[in-house]
């Protein structure tokens, strides 16, 4: 099937259609190739979170951008992408985690954030079943929440074809087409599609593309684990997303259920997606201590899935180095889905010579040969 276009999305989750819809919306012609079914994969395991609460001011203004997506999902892409603001609450258990909290919701605020501190009675009463005697204070963001990754994606794929992209499911990248150093074209099992600029929204799946180019990205996949419980007793069902900085353990009320998980950050990086019921009880432990009303439930599920990991756990964003027309969008650490709307409106202004609508250079992919400054909020 030979094809041309404008640009080539390598990619069907998330990322890559909110880039392959902004870059259609400067009328550009944009070719998505997926592998699979769009959104089946990472984005298919997300669990939807959307958080402005960050200590690096990239991640926080790319979050406030997004939110104005999220907020006008259905007016931008129709459907309805299922955005919640619950809230996300941080729990700090050590004067260093308190010191990041209130560093943090300063940079928040200047940011435009509406987040706040909370002293342990505040807390309190967002959690009445919790015990809390180590912790020491938390922070609150108001306007974060939960959104439907699956809803999401249906909509986009939809709004992306009424827009006129063409969207190419089962349909893997063979190879990008160089010559001189520059992007002729990408190959698929149906033929080649000419084009000048390729990009690489391919999640964990991106360092292998990159290097065979011969350039390295240390984007890394890790396993992650969610679980689900069938009840969630001394949980209020109107409890924020919480995060327990102490344990690394998040929760969260689903239905008359419970969504959990964390705690894994110290896995080794690996491209096991599968579920092991085996890892539960030590999550469980962690969590009834923060929960001890969660010991009278029953574990009712779960999944797993992939997480593209950076050494700063900041995404990688922009021009690869050294070879003209391959640009990556890619390594989000987690914030793919809550980053995803902004992250396609800076790659559609990059690419048409527009000034981005904030600045991404912390995410550049030549950062990894400097020192590098860590994302502070982690779990």
């Amino acid at each position: 099937m030979p094809a041309s276009a404008d640009v080539v999305v390598v990619g069907g989750g998330i990322v890559g259609l909110c880039v392959a819809h902004e870059l259609r919306s400067r009328h550009l012609r944009v070719i998505v190739v997926e592998r699979g079914r769009c959104g089946q994969g990472s984005t298919a395991r997300a669990t939807g979170g959307i958080r402005t609460q960050f200590g690096a001011e990239v991640n926080v203004r790319l979050s406030l951008r997004a939110l104005v997506h999220f907020r006008e999902w259905s007016d931008r892409y129709g459907g309805d992408v299922g955005y919640r603001p619950i809230g996300y609450l941080f729990l700090a258990t050590t004067p260093s985690q308190v010191e990041q909290l209130r560093r943090g919701v300063a940079l928040q605020r200047a940011c435009g954030a509406r987040n706040r501190l909370l002293d342990r009675d505040e807390i309190a009463r967002c959690l009445p079943g919790a015990v809390l005697d180590d912790v020491l204070a938390g922070s609150f963001g108001p306007d974060d929440g939960l959104g439907d990754p699956g809803s999401a994606t249906t909509s986009l794929v939809a709004a992306c074809r009424r827009a006129g992209v063409e969207v190419r499911e089962d349909t893997p990248m063979v190879d990008l087409e160089l010559r001189g150093g520059r992007l002729e074209g990408v190959t698929t099992p149906e033929g080649s599609i000419a084009a000048d600029v390729a990009v690489l929204a391919t999640g964990a799946w991106t360092s292998p593309i990159t290097r065979t180019l011969g350039l390295e990205l240390p984007i890394e996949p890790h396993h992650r684990q969610v679980y689900r419980a069938n009840a969630a007793p001394g949980v209020p069902g109107d409890c924020p997303l919480t995060v327990d900085l102490g344990s690394g353990v998040y929760f969260h009320p689903d239905g008359q259920g419970l969504i959990f998980g964390g705690g894994d950050r110290e896995g080794e990086p690996g491209w096991d997606d599968r579920f092991h019921p085996e890892e539960a009880p030590r999550i469980i432990e962690l969590l009834t201590r923060r929960l001890p009303g969660m010991t009278e439930a029953e574990l009712s599920g779960g999944w797993a899935g992939l997480r593209e990991m950076t050494p700063d756990d900041l995404g990688v964003v922009g021009p690869l180095p050294g070879i003209e027309g391959i640009h990556v969008a890619a390594g989000f650490s987690g914030h793919g889905f809550m980053h995803a709307p902004a992250v396609g409106e800076v790659v559609a202004a990059m690419l048409c010579g527009e000034t981005p609508p904030l600045d991404v250079s912390a995410l550049d992919p030549a950062r990894f040969q400097r020192r590098l400054r860590p994302e502070a909020y982690v779990f």
